[in-house]
């Protein structure tokens, strides 16, 4: 099934197919077999593990894929811990040696990305694991880490009762929870294209494809088997299916198709924070970052932000709305500024 899929994906003009989604690729035995038929057929491959398994690596080495992603969230087990639940940092980095061993032994070139998902409590921590990763050869990318699946951010937004306290918690870490002030910013971009949904084919062990990549309960969105419809037919049911309208409309009023792709969007590395933030530092200020309320405790609303203000004191921002990098003020200052301790945003603004 698998081969037929890849030759159907070569006529019909794809690009790439990439082995991972919700899912461990290193736990399938033949996962070198699935890579090397991707490459037969012309198209890039890559896969995406957390790297707490090794067992089937080489394997996967050796066909080599065109890329080798390894995702983690921390360099110390309690930081790691929080973010890869029953996983082991320390097995990690020794599989992360090991596979850089094996490129040396056996001469390989596959590209290898360690991407690094931020949250507020492991940025002290991204120093020591991009000089571990690049002592191994690694390349090392980073992004802040935004809430998934779909299904649970939508849930938060609603303030459906079935967020829990291990949810809650886990709000309280991310840099950009789905509360108020981002729904806020999201929401301005509303009528943007999603393009997880109009540029990606998600097709589950099965062979079913999917409505999109964000989407946990996948049997209750599928569009059809890939190998029985032209990918026309299936890009058109995922705009014409009455379950897959519903939760796009959903999700496109509260602009999630944008929040899903804050991390990739390139504004996000040009204005990150470039210095370790002292969190505890801004809470004594009244600027806290965290709260268990869905919204942000002291800081200023859409409706007290003074635009002109905020864009006067901070001349970067100014230059970067300027250039249509940036919408507006504030969307810099819920992105970026209020972890920054930027000046001018309003009435609870350090001035």
């Amino acid at each position: 099934m698998f081969k037929q899929i890849v030759e159907k994906a070569q006529t019909e003009g794809v690009k790439a197919i990439y082995l991972y989604n919700w899912t461990e690729p290193l736990v399938h035995q033949k996962i070198g077999e699935f890579i090397e038929v991707i490459n037969a057929a012309g198209m890039g491959s890559g896969i995406s593990t957390n790297l707490n398994l090794a067992k089937n690596m080489e394997k996967a080495l050796l066909a080599e894929p065109g890329y080798f992603r390894i995702s983690l969230s921390g360099f110390y087990q309690e930081t790691y811990k929080k973010g890869h639940v029953g996983g082991d940092i320390e097995v990690v980095k020794q599989n992360m040696i090991a596979l850089h061993e094996i490129k040396q032994r056996l001469g390989l070139r596959t590209r290898t990305d360690v991407y690094y998902h931020r949250y507020l409590d492991n940025i002290e921590e991204e120093a020591l694991m991009r000089e571990f990763s690049e002592r191994l050869g690694f390349n090392f990318t980073t992004g802040y880490t935004v809430m998934m699946p779909l299904e649970k951010t939508l849930a938060i937004i609603d303030r459906d009762p079935s967020v829990t306290d291990t949810d809650y918690e886990t709000l309280k870490r991310l840099a950009l929870p789905p509360y108020d002030d981002i729904v806020n910013v999201a929401q301005q971009h509303h009528q943007q294209d999603c393009l997880l949904k109009d540029d990606w084919l998600v097709i589950d062990c099965n062979g079913n494809t999917i409505l999109c990549c964000t989407i946990f309960n996948q049997n209750e969105y599928q569009v059809g088997k890939y190998l029985d419809m032209p990918v026309a037919e299936l890009m058109q049911r995922k705009n014409t299916q009455k379950n897959c309208v519903d939760m796009c409309s959903r999700c496109a009023k509260k602009g999630m198709h944008v929040y899903s792709m804050f991390p990739n969007q390139g504004v996000l590395e040009r204005h990150a924070v470039s210095r370790i933030i002292d969190f505890e530092n801004l809470a004594s200020m009244g600027l806290p970052v965290d709260s268990e309320m869905l919204g942000r405790a002291g800081e200023v609303s859409a409706e007290n932000f003074d635009e002109a203000q905020y864009l006067q004191l901070n001349e970067d921002v100014r230059r970067a709305v300027s250039t249509g990098e940036l919408k507006n003020g504030y969307q810099h200052y819920v992105l970026y500024g209020r972890l920054e301790g930027r000046l001018g945003a309003g009435v609870f603004s350090v001035i």
